[in-house]
């Protein structure tokens, strides 16, 4: 990154009317082992002494960001390591040797003495500052070609005088600077914290963010759905190709977002259908569903109005799930259920040798079907598309010359009528094909943003798995990498735990998720993980994202 024209080092730095005057004292090295004691973590901080005075004591605080010369300055002094401060607290001489060995009387005395001298300029006192290395160096007028920053771990020159950055510079070196007509308002998501006495925009280019995964780790009302909702609006505005799947099952975001879900092509979905004889009173029971934050409880009847305006436009789907049982039911009449059958057939002590000798042709004409048909997902239900298959499979059979009563030929017999007589259940105009159908629609016109209101967790888990490996398959089966999609996972300790479990469906949704975050990206397909617990969570998922917002 470079600015154009000659750069000083006054252009760089912020001397707080010269009076800003710091030299590095010591690099510390703090040396400790891992949680699961097989290595150890060498930690660099920077201590700094500044000169002390009551104003500029107030203007350091954690988060700002320094400069230090380092080795490769040496003779050009034009390069600079970037720290940022952790920690600030002024330092009198006298607490130096100030301990409870004393008497009372004469640590009393010393403290009066140095809450007097907080209050002047005083000799015997300083500012304490400690820093950490952000990784980063900033050269100034290499060839003429201005201030630039590169991503360079040196060592800085203990004794150096140290500089603090000034707001420009902070805006350059950390903020991200829409080109064209984009709108600056569309990349800010707040301000950043200990820069100068000024509020500085903290920019962000939302496509690159989202693109690498994302993970927002704070406690409860640090506001982690506030800022999750805040990205996705800034995405709507500047990234017409992008969509948004959350899986809601805290009840927040059918309120959080709900201006864009009624201006946005959206959908919201639910289990059950929204109880009423008419929109009003359906919409009192959107309501009565969701979490209200407590700075939207006073303006119900807005809420209501907006509610009811989204339920007109059709953006109310219920979902049809189905059970546990039903999709193990659904396993048998799968690729891979027919699979097992025929392992199981052959693994039988007393079945018939000729028929056993088969099997494995058998299982083979059905693994080539798959592979010719791009069918790569044993679990992909069996549908008439198969009937080919059966045929040549019953030729072969009928070759074969077994008995008319041989549980291998009864096997496709018994397919063939589940295939021509379906179950006939009514699973509502709206199910988990359509719902991936419109997720992968790229169509102007197509939802955007798709909440999907899962209150109980274990269905949450298998949905999310379902919908993960089902656009999974679709993307590497279709010719475009586009819509760009965006899987938000609230409180997804819920559905990456450390501790999976079968039962409960975290091992599906673990592995779904898991396998999103390691391969996702290259199909355009992104993570944001949101927890409160984050001790709790699969680290092999944690190790795949790239940016964290941590409280």
């Amino acid at each position: 990154m470079a600015s154009e024209g000659k750069t000083t080092r006054s252009d760089l730095f912020d001397t707080l009317d010269g009076n800003f005057i710091a030299r590095l004292r010591e690099i510390y090295l703090n040396t400790r082992t891992t949680a699961d004691g097989k290595a150890t973590i060498t930690f660099r901080t920077a201590r700094i002494e500044a000169v002390y005075s009551p104003d500029i004591v107030r203007k350091i605080e954690a988060g700002r960001l320094i400069a230090i010369p380092n080795v490769m300055s040496v003779g050009a002094n034009s390069i600079y390591s970037i720290y940022e401060v952790a920690d600030v607290y002024p330092m009198h001489y006298s607490m130096l040797t100030l301990d409870k060995s004393q008497p009372g009387a004469i640590r009393n005395e010393f403290m009066t003495l140095i809450e007097n001298e907080w209050q002047t300029n005083s000799k015997s006192t300083w500012i304490e500052i400690v820093a950490a290395p952000t990784g980063y160096i900033v050269v100034l007028d290499i060839d003429g070609s201005g201030l630039k920053f590169i991503r360079k771990s040196t060592s800085p020159l203990i004794g150096s005088r140290v500089y603090m950055l000034n707001k420009e510079t902070i805006r350059k070196f950390i903020c991200y600077t829409p080109k064209g007509e984009d709108l600056l308002e569309n990349y800010d998501i707040g301000y950043l914290l200990g820069v100068t006495e000024e509020q500085v925009p903290f920019t962000v280019n939302i496509e690159k963010l989202l693109h690498y995964h994302v993970g927002v780790f704070a406690f409860t009302g640090s506001g982690k759905s506030n800022l999750t909702s805040l990205v996705l609006r800034k995405s709507v505005n500047s990234l017409p190709n992008m969509k948004f799947v959350i899986f809601d099952i805290s009840s927040e975001y059918g309120i959080n977002i709900l201006d864009l879900l009624r201006t946005v092509p959206s959908r919201v979905i639910f289990t059950d259908e929204l109880r009423g004889k008419d929109i009003a009173e359906k919409a009192k029971d959107y309501l009565r569903r969701h979490v209200i934050p407590e700075t939207l409880e006073d303006v119900n009847d807005a809420l209501l109005g907006s509610i009811e305006e989204t339920i007109s436009q059709n953006k109310i789907k219920k979902v049809f799930i189905q059970s546990e049982s039903e999709q193990g039911l659904q396993g048998i009449t799968s690729y891979g259920g027919l699979l097992g059958t025929l392992a199981d057939l052959a693994g039988e002590k007393y079945g018939a040798a000729a028929q056993k000798i088969l099997i494995p042709t058998v299982a083979g004409m059905i693994r080539k079907f798959m592979v010719d048909n791009n069918i790569e997902d044993e679990s992909t239900a069996i549908g008439k598309e198969i009937m080919p298959l059966i045929e040549s499979v019953e030729r072969l059979l009928a070759a074969a010359k077994l008995r008319q009563d041989a549980a291998l030929i009864s096997i496709f017999n018994n397919l063939k009528l589940v295939l021509d007589n379906p179950a006939q259940r009514d699973f509502g105009d709206y199910n988990s094909s359509r719902l991936v159908r419109e997720i992968m629609d790229d169509s102007k016109d197509s939802p955007r943003i798709f909440v999907i209101n899962l209150p109980e967790a274990d269905t949450a888990r298998t949905f999310c798995a379902e919908i993960i490996n089902r656009v999974f398959r679709y993307r590497k089966n279709s010719f475009t990498l586009q819509p760009k999609i965006v899987f938000v996972f609230d409180e997804a300790q819920e559905f990456i735990p450390y501790d999976k479990k079968r039962e409960d469906g975290t091992e599906y949704s673990s592995r779904a998720v898991e396998k999103l975050l390691r391969h996702g990206r290259k199909y355009n397909l992104h993570g944001w993980i949101s927890t409160q617990r984050i001790a709790h969570l699969n680290t092999n998922a944690l190790q795949q994202l790239h940016s964290y917002f941590v409280s």
